[in-house]
């Protein structure tokens, strides 16, 4: 988020906890959070005010959540909006993203969500920053090419009046093949010049391409490693934790929420691990996790400490890994190996 632009945010959120938890945390990250208790009230502060983001709870009073989507968007007013909904409304979450809202999330009742929300806003003003980008480079295209078939018409109704007064000019008079050599030299320095012209705007063109195309591939780099890096935080610390947490006598209260738990971070790390997965030459999610602490350089004993389980089955582990790997047989580190390909 640019430092000397404030980001105006409207939130529709009935529950005024929830709305104030929400207005603090967007704060902090440099947002300015405006509340609305009800659907009405928020379509009417759109039209006293333009909002850079919209945040929209599913069931408010009044308008519902997609109401107010559907509302906006038929005036041609949607800013980027994230649908937020309760856990089992991710149809509705998904529906609301068809008629044009950028993300959603699901409320989680450890306040997760309220941690992801800022990296969700900067993706999609990220993607609103692109779009106006390249809008305005299209809009630009345009122009020129209009100025250029403008030009091109012009000369070319100069050329044929020219050419027909050469001709009255040849009937009438000896020295006309003279005026007309004339008339040739200047088309030509016309079609020079303009060709001069055409080529420095070409330039411009090929330039301002190859920066979006630069622009665009870092933004799918940066994408890339933070998913990276989230994934190995998941695989070496989160999971062998909640795995660790299992072995103990848990009540069955515990234990539910021992298994949300685990079953929200599956659903966050889900729609890239498949990504991941192909650096690790088709490890198993064990190995996966074995790998992730050998690059730390934990030792087997850690490592079976961490698991709890025995350092031979570590050691099995260890085997399989190098076996995968290509590295059986080999005098190469383990470690050394694994942070090559990282």
């Amino acid at each position: 988020m640019s430092a000397d632009q404030q980001i105006w945010i409207l939130y529709i959120e009935d529950d005024s906890g929830q709305a104030r938890l929400m207005q603090k945390r967007l704060a902090r990250a440099g947002y300015a959070v405006q509340l609305a208790a009800s659907g009405t009230e928020g379509i009417a502060l759109f039209d006293q005010h333009a909002f850079d983001i919209l945040i929209v709870d599913y069931q408010i009073p009044g308008i519902s959540g997609l109401g107010v989507i559907k509302r906006l968007a038929a005036k041609g007013c949607l800013p980027p909006t994230v649908m937020v909904t309760g856990a089992g409304d991710e149809r509705t979450a998904v529906e609301a993203m068809k008629l044009g809202a950028g993300d959603y999330l699901v409320k989680d009742p450890d306040g997760v969500y309220l941690e992801l929300l800022p990296v969700i806003l900067e993706r999609l003003l990220e993607q609103k920053r692109l779009a106006e980008a390249k809008k305005e480079a299209e809009n630009a295209l345009l122009q020129s090419y209009a100025h250029l078939e403008q030009q091109v018409a012009k000369r070319t109704e100069e050329l044929t009046q020219a050419n027909q007064a050469l001709e009255s000019e040849i009937r009438e008079r000896k020295h006309a093949q003279e005026l007309l050599r004339e008339a040739h030299d200047d088309l030509e320095d016309l079609v020079a010049q303009r060709t001069r012209e055409l080529l420095d705007k070409t330039v411009s063109l090929t330039e301002l391409n190859t920066t979006l195309k630069v622009l665009l591939q870092k933004r799918e780099e940066d994408k890339q490693l933070l998913q990276e890096n989230i994934m190995k935080s998941v695989t070496s610390l989160v999971l062998p934790c909640i795995d660790r947490l299992k072995q103990f006598n848990l009540s069955p209260a515990q234990q539910e929420c021992l298994l949300t738990l685990e079953n929200h971070i599956d659903a966050i790390i889900s729609p890239f691990a498949r990504k991941l997965s192909s650096a690790y030459f088709n490890l198993t999610p064990t190995e996966i996790q074995v790998a992730g602490l050998i690059k730390q350089n934990k030792t087997t004993k850690d490592i079976a400490e961490a698991f709890s389980i025995s350092t031979s089955a570590i050691i099995f582990h260890r085997h399989n890994i190098r076996k995968k790997l290509g590295l059986r047989n080999k005098k190469t580190n383990l470690r050394t190996f694994l942070l090559t390909i990282d």
